[in-house]
C-alpha cells in the first residue's frame, strides 16, 4: 500500500467567536461519472482542484506500484503508474477543514498498461479519408472503453483509413491504406503505412511509411508468420514484406485476391479467388509461389461460382462462403481431400471493405442480412441435403428494433473466442457516422437484449479484433 501526503499549512489565528466556514472540495478536471480515469505507465496524470477553508489535502489508498504528489498551492494531485502497477486502484483524497471537518472524495483509476488480456476487444477504425487518421478502441476485459488506446500509449496516430490488423511473435501489424497522404493529396501527421506494436503494451517498435512501401497500391490486409513473411493484399495482388531488410516481393500467382482478410492455419496464410473457378490461396515461407486448391462446381446443389468469405475452422478444414445461381450457401471444405460439404442459407450477407461476411465459433456460424444477425447451426451428420440449412438458420435480433439509430451495419461481425459474444458495429447512416453503437450480445443469455452497447467511440470501424493470448 502507498500512501503520499502533502499538506498545506495553515497559519495561526487568533480565535474568533466565529465557527471556521465549513471546508469545499472540487474536482476542476472532468472525472468520468461512470469507469475510472486511464493513467499510461510512466507518465504523470494530472487532477486538478479547487479548496477553500481547507487545512490540508492528503492523498493514499493507492495500490502497488502507483505514486501520487500534491501541490496544494497549485491545487494539483499528480498521478503516475509503473508498468508492473496493478491494473486498478483509487485515489482516496482526505481534505481537512480549518474546522476540523474531513470531505472524502475518491477517484478510480485504470493503468493502461496490458492490452494482451484474452477476454479484452479491439475495434480498430479507418477513421473519415478527407479529415482524420486511423484510430484503435479497446475494450477492457471489465467493460471499460478506451477511445484510443494507440494515441493515448504512443501520443501520436496511425495512418489514414486503418484497414486491418494481424497479431505475430508478441507484435501486432496494423496496415493502412494512404499511409500519411491521402487521394486526394492531403497530407496526414501520423505513423505510417504498416505499424508494428508491442501486443502488451500498444508501444510502438516500428513503423514504415508510404515511400518504405512503394510497390503498394492501396493495401487492405495483412497476415504475418514471422517478420521476414509479412503479407499485404493490394489492388493487385499480394506482396511479402520482410522488414528485416525493407524488401518488398510480389507472390507469384496471387492475382485476385479479394478485399478480404486472410485466415491463418497451421503456420500457413489463406485467401481465395473467384471467377468461372474458384480456388483457395495458401502462402507459406516455403515459397513465394502461391498454391492453389480448386473449389468443386459440378454436381453441387448450390453451385460456387463467386466466393463471399473464408473463415478457418477448428478442425484444420475450412469455411467457405459462396454464391451461385441466385444461391448463397455454407460449405466446410477439406483441402486434404478436395470434398466439400454445403448448407445453403436464405440471405446474402455483404461483405464491406472489411470482406468479413461471417464469423464462425465451432460449428456455430453468423452473419448479417442489413441489420438482422442470423445463427446457423451447421449440421454435417447424416445424409442432410443442402437446403438443409434453410431450416437450421435462425434470425437473432434485428438491431433496428433496439435502436433506431442502428440503420445500417459497417463492417462485419465479431465473435469472441474466449467469451462467445457476438459483435456488431452499426451507424446511423455515412454522414452521420459519428452516431454509432457497438453492440455485444451474449448468446448464452439470448439476444433479446444486448450484454453491453457502447455508443459513439467508433471511426467507420473496420471490425473486431481479439488478443491472441499471453504468452
Amino acid at each position: 500500500m502507498v500512501l503520499l501526503a502533502a499538506t498545506l499549512i495553515v497559519g495561526c489565528s487568533k480565535e474568533s467567536e466565529t465557527a471556521a466556514p465549513a471546508p469545499t472540495f472540487e474536482w476542476t478536471t472532468e472525472i468520468p461519472a461512470e469507469g475510472p480515469s486511464f493513467v499510461v505507465p510512466d507518465t504523470k496524470f494530472e487532477l486538478t482542484y479547487t479548496a477553500a477553508h481547507v487545512a490540508s489535502v492528503e492523498v493514499g489508498g493507492l495500490a502497488e506500484g502507483w505514486s501520487a504528489q500534491v501541490d496544494p498551492a497549485a491545487g494539483r494531485i499528480e498521478v503516475s503508474a509503473t508498468a508492473d502497477a496493478a491494473t486498478q486502484t483509487t485515489l482516496k483524497i482526505t481534505a481537512t477543514g480549518e474546522n476540523g471537518e474531513r470531505l472524502s472524495p475518491s477517484v478510480a483509476l485504470y493503468c493502461l498498461n496490458a492490452f494482451d488480456d484474452p477476454k479484452g476487444v479491439f475495434v480498430l477504425n479507418e477513421g473519415n479519408m478527407t479529415t482524420e487518421n486511423g484510430s484503435l478502441t479497446w475494450i477492457s476485459p471489465e467493460g471499460y472503453v478506451v477511445d484510443d488506446a494507440y494515441k493515448a500509449v504512443n501520443g501520436t496516430e496511425l495512418g489514414n483509413v486503418a484497414q486491418d490488423m494481424d497479431f505475430c511473435d508478441g507484435r501486432i501489424y496494423i496496415i493502412s491504406q494512404n499511409g500519411d497522404t491521402n487521394p486526394n493529396g492531403t497530407t496526414f501527421e501520423n505513423d505510417g503505412m504498416l505499424v508494428v506494436v508491442d501486443a502488451r503494451t500498444l508501444k510502438r517498435t516500428a513503423s514504415f511509411t508510404k515511400e518504405q512501401l512503394p510497390g503498394l497500391d492501396w493495401p487492405t490486409h495483412v497476415a504475418v508468420l514471422d517478420e521476414q513473411h509479412i503479407y499485404i493484399r493490394d489492388n493487385a495482388c499480394i506482396h511479402r514484406f520482410d522488414a528485416t531488410t525493407g524488401t518488398l516481393t510480389t507472390v507469384e500467382g496471387s492475382d485476385g485476391a479479394p478485399k478480404s482478410r486472410f485466415v491463418k492455419m497451421n503456420d500457413k496464410v489463406y485467401t481465395c479467388k473467384s471467377g468461372a473457378f474458384c480456388y483457395l490461396y495458401e502462402l507459406s515461407t516455403a515459397s513465394d509461389d502461391v498454391t492453389r486448391y480448386r473449389l468443386p462446381f459440378s454436381g453441387m446443389e448450390c453451385p460456387i461460382n463467386e466466393l463471399l468469405g473464408i473463415q478457418g475452422a477448428d478442425d484444420g478444414r475450412m469455411w467457405v462462403m459462396s454464391f451461385g445461381f441466385g444461391k448463397t450457401a455454407i460449405n466446410k471444405f477439406d483441402l486434404s481431400t478436395l470434398k466439400v460439404i454445403q448448407r445453403q442459407i436464405g440471405v446474402q450477407p455483404a461483405a464491406g471493405s472489411s470482406g468479413v461476411t461471417f464469423v464462425a465459433r465451432g460449428n456455430d456460424l453468423y452473419y448479417a442480412d442489413g441489420v438482422t444477425l442470423y445463427h446457423l447451426p451447421f449440421d454435417e451428420s447424416g445424409d442432410l441435403t443442402a437446403d438443409s440449412g434453410l431450416t437450421a438458420e435462425k434470425s437473432l435480433v434485428d438491431l433496428s428494433t433496439l435502436d433506431k439509430s442502428a440503420a445500417q451495419l459497417y463492417n462485419g461481425l465479431g465473435i469472441h473466442p474466449v467469451t462467445g459474444c457476438l459483435y456488431a458495429n452499426t451507424i446511423k447512416s455515412f454522414p452521420l457516422y459519428t452516431q454509432n453503437t457497438i453492440w455485444s450480445f451474449d448468446l448464452a443469455a439470448g439476444t433479446e437484449a444486448p450484454a453491453a452497447r457502447y455508443d459513439n467511440y467508433t471511426n467507420f470501424p473496420a471490425g473486431f479484433y481479439f488478443p491472441t493470448g499471453r504468452e
